[in-house]
């Protein structure tokens, strides 16, 4: 992505570059033509595309395109008042209209406007240009007509090259767009766990893997949320996480089942170890205070539903929940395992 928007800066910066040289050629020649209006307005693009080469740096596109999109607009309108149509500047004025096809403003509605804009010019230069101030061919006429051509052609290559790299961006976006609504959708936000949608696609892939699987409840956590509000809930809530995350094997998978519920799942762990797992992360877990305030914290508790080992995820996750609930109605803050 880097690398794409490093192009496009590159390209912008260049063709930039090219108009400030443009520019001071034109400005010299209108001078020598003692067309100093002409002239003064050139110079003038000096301190625009100065500006517009520093605000690609700052990815300022918008103000980039502007700058130099109005500055050559006035300047050709100007050249073809005062010099006539036969030198060729509403080519100029065709070609940076047809620029707007780039789509560079974040507002659509700016870039309509903008095309608006330059074909009102265009047929407001071409009424005084041909039929109310006509005007005789002067000197260079030849010279300034092809190169207003030559800089026609040349903004329509400019363009296509422009729009390929845009369109690449705009590709990009979109699959980390995608990538991103498919991570919001299968992660839970307050704790960082995957979700129990996320945990069943796991499992499928898993079918014909030996797991265990520990399913865990908060004790009186609802006590918790009303003693205490809902912000020390989810403060519980993420400490747990934490707790299950830094203490459990990398192949473990830990998700956030719903609530107050979480599970974890052991794929390359004898079911011994596991249990064993499991009572060091209670032990843990009752030894965590959950800060409330400056001067004051509170300790939970939770209970544990360990299934058996298998390759059926569904009958292993029904297991480990009646264990858990078993364990909810008798003394809480316990491993069930049988």
């Amino acid at each position: 992505m880097n690398l794409i928007n490093d192009n496009l800066s590159f390209n912008f910066k260049f063709v930039l570059m090219l108009f400030l040289c443009v520019t001071l050629l034109y400005s010299f020649i209108f001078y020598m033509m003692n067309m100093y209006i002409l002239s003064v307005v050139s110079f003038l693009g000096l301190f625009v595309y100065a500006v517009s080469i520093k605000s690609i740096d700052e990815n300022e596109y918008d103000r980039v395109f502007l700058l130099s999109h109005l500055h050559i607009v006035i300047s050709a309108v100007l050249a073809t008042i005062i010099l006539g149509w036969d030198y060729g500047f509403y080519l100029i004025i065709i070609a940076i209209a047809s620029t707007t096809y780039l789509n560079i403003f974040k507002n659509r509605v700016i870039t309509y406007l903008l095309a608006g804009f330059d074909f009102a010019i265009f047929i407001f230069v071409y009424m005084i240009s041909n039929i109310y101030f006509p005007k005789e061919p002067g000197e260079f006429v030849e010279i300034f007509y092809i190169s207003n051509l030559a800089f026609l052609l040349f903004l329509f290559v400019v363009i296509f090259k422009v729009y390929g790299i845009v369109n690449q961006i705009n590709i990009k976006d979109l699959h980390r767009y995608r990538h991103e609504l498919k991570t919001a959708s299968q992660t839970d936000h307050l704790t960082g766990l995957i979700n129990k949608r996320a945990l069943n696609i796991i499992l499928a892939k898993k079918s014909n893997k030996t797991i265990t699987i520990a399913m865990c409840d908060i004790d009186n956590f609802k006590s918790i949320n009303d003693k205490f509000g809902h912000n020390v809930g989810d403060e519980v809530l993420k400490t747990l996480a934490k707790i299950f995350t830094k203490n459990t094997n990398k192949s473990d998978i830990v998700c956030r089942w719903g609530g107050e519920e979480f599970v974890i799942v052991a794929t390359n762990t004898s079911r011994i170890n596991f249990i064993n797992q499991i009572q060091n992360i209670r032990f843990i877990i009752n030894q965590t205070p959950v800060k409330i305030s400056n001067n004051k914290s509170i300790h939970f508790t939770v209970t544990f539903g360990i299934s058996d080992s298998g390759t059926d995820p569904n009958k292993l996750t029904d297991q480990a929940d009646k264990r858990l609930y078993k364990g909810k109605r008798s003394v809480k803050n316990c491993i069930i395992a049988k």
